[in-house]
């Protein structure tokens, strides 16, 4: 029996020592698995990357900024911002520095477009991958270009014009019945045809049955049928300003009523910076657009280096001397528009003459809802931003990234993503309302701006209004009445529908013009202007 229990024990020394050699091999076994979880680590670093902006300021640049801070996480991205704040040489500068940072890619927006070639091939050099903002440089190996559809956008606001100038003649046919004053039209309300309970015709409908339709691609149709499907959401061929066929788009009364009746209309074009590609291209689709147009003339081009709006009001008042009129104005970007509205309003012509800006900028679509301003084409930065995100990601880390078109660019063909674009109203102003969290509550506060800009902008009249207010007289009875104060007397030309007029001059401020009925006359006696006329 000892030697059994001798043998046990040995047995049992032996499988404890197996057991503790096992325990010991774990141990040291585990700090070699932590080692290689260490070892992964450095390679799922953030990704290093710059935007160099010309200037972080502009309300787009602020909203690109936003998007991206908020996905590059995501991404896996370390985002390194650089505002030239529009100084060519501290841009230069910025960039310069970049090359000790680790940056592997950078989504330049330049401040002086001539320069950006100089500037890529530093980048180049230094192995940083540029994705060019807007701006392509001339006959430069970029390895990316992220763009708004910038033709699109000229044709855009060129649509706009011939769309008001092919209502006014529905109106003055008889064949488009006014809304009521007041009226606010929501989507879904529409019908083709002539309009049903005085709210407009369809937006984006089918073509009036008799109407001419254009054809895709047509330059007189105010833009391309079908084209990727950027027509921003005014949909359907357009008429070429002659009253014929079916006007679609987000024209209301309120730009029909602007319009004088004489023609052509003369159109100002406020251009940009004429070194900028966008200020470029969106120039020559406008004249393109209008090219040939019976009822509109172009008078004359500004050009506007580094988009800089102080000269505006000259250059509108150099206009004025020449013309003695402007009936049109197309702004490059919101900057421009915004400071043509302001000198309108000075001289008492802002609701006589059409404003159509590009950016749809915190100022401008609060003018659209309030009723100041008519038209603006938004560039929808948030998918600019995301889109030059993710090509600088891709870029930095493997070298590629999934674009969808190609650009000609000289003696390369460069990689490429372009932002369609969409037309905004104050019937639209709705889609920019996530981007500017003050402007519903200005909308709703300024009577949902459809309502006030219909009942309030009656500065131009049509022959089918029983009450008219002449084009450069006094009267501003809407939102305040006269300019400067709103003291003095208004002055109110009546027409009637057989032709005799009489002038009314009323002291002070009109609230609201209404036609009561007429006595055996033509029409329902629909009021002019049934609403108050708020504050701008």
């Amino acid at each position: 029996m000892r030697g059994f229990r001798v043998a046990d024990c040995l047995r049992l020394n032996y499988v404890i020592a197996i057991l503790t050699v096992a325990f010991l091999a774990v141990l040291a076994i585990m700090p070699g698995c932590g080692n290689r979880e260490a070892q992964r680590k450095p390679a799922e670093q953030p990704v290093r990357i710059a935007f160099a902006l010309a200037d972080i300021n502009r309300d787009g640049n602020k909203t690109i900024k936003k998007v991206v801070d908020q996905q590059k996480e995501q991404l896996n991205a370390e985002v390194t911002w650089l505002d030239a704040r529009n100084d060519p040489a501290r841009q230069q500068k910025q960039l310069d520095e970049l090359a000790g940072k680790q940056i592997k890619a950078v989504v330049l927006q330049p401040v002086d477009p001539a320069t950006a070639s100089g500037l890529v091939e530093k980048l180049a050099r230094s192995g940083i991958k540029v994705v060019a903002l807007e701006n392509l440089p001339l006959n430069t190996p970029v390895e990316g270009y992220i763009a708004s559809d910038h033709a699109m956008v000229g044709r855009l606001q060129a649509r706009f014009v011939q769309e008001a100038l092919a209502r006014a003649a529905e109106a003055q046919s008889g064949k488009f019945t006014p809304p009521r004053a007041g009226t606010i039209i929501r989507p879904g309300d529409e019908q083709s045809g002539a309009s049903r309970d005085g709210q407009l015709p369809s937006q984006g409908g089918s073509e009036q049955a008799g109407g001419q339709q254009q054809g895709a691609g047509q330059a007189a149709g105010g833009g391309r049928q079908g084209e990727s499907g950027q027509q921003g959401g005014t949909g359907g061929s357009q008429g070429s300003g002659g009253g014929q066929g079916q006007v679609t788009g987000a024209v209301d009364y309120s730009v029909v009523a602007q319009l004088p009746r004489h023609r052509p209309l003369n159109v100002v074009i406020l251009q940009g910076d004429p070194k900028d590609q966008l200020a470029r291209d969106i120039t020559a689709a406008n004249q393109a657009a209008l090219q040939g147009q019976k009822d509109v003339k172009v008078v004359k081009v500004y050009e506007h280096p580094r988009w800089d709006p102080s000269t505006v009001a000259a250059g509108l008042a150099e206009v004025m001397e020449k013309e003695d009129r402007i009936d049109v104005i197309l702004a490059n970007d919101s900057t421009l528009a915004m400071a043509a509205v302001e000198f309108l309003k000075m001289g008492g012509m802002d609701k006589n003459v059409l404003t159509v800006g590009v950016g749809a900028d915190e100022m401008a679509s609060r003018g659209v809802v309030s009723g100041e301003h008519d038209a603006e084409v938004d560039l929808q930065p948030e998918m600019l931003g995301r889109f030059a995100l993710e090509a600088a990601v891709g870029l930095a880390k493997n070298g590629y990234w999934q674009y969808g078109d190609k650009v000609n660019n000289g003696d390369y063909s460069v990689p490429a993503r372009i932002v369609p674009v969409r037309l905004v109203t104050a019937r639209n102003a709705y889609l920019l309302e996530e981007r500017w969290e003050e402007l519903k509550k200005a909308r709703e506060q300024g009577g949902g701006g459809q309502q006030q800009s219909q009942a309030g902008r009656q500065g131009g009249g049509q022959e089918q209004s029983s009450v008219q207010s002449q084009p450069g007289e006094q009267s501003k009875q809407d939102r305040g009445g006269q300019q400067g104060g709103g003291q003095g007397k208004t002055t109110l030309r009546i027409t009637t529908q057989d032709g005799k007029t009489m002038e009314v001059q009323i002291d002070g401020e009109v609230k609201k013009i209404e036609s009561v009925g007429q006595q055996g006359g033509h029409g329902d006696g629909q009021g002019m202007g049934d609403g108050d006329q708020g504050g701008g």
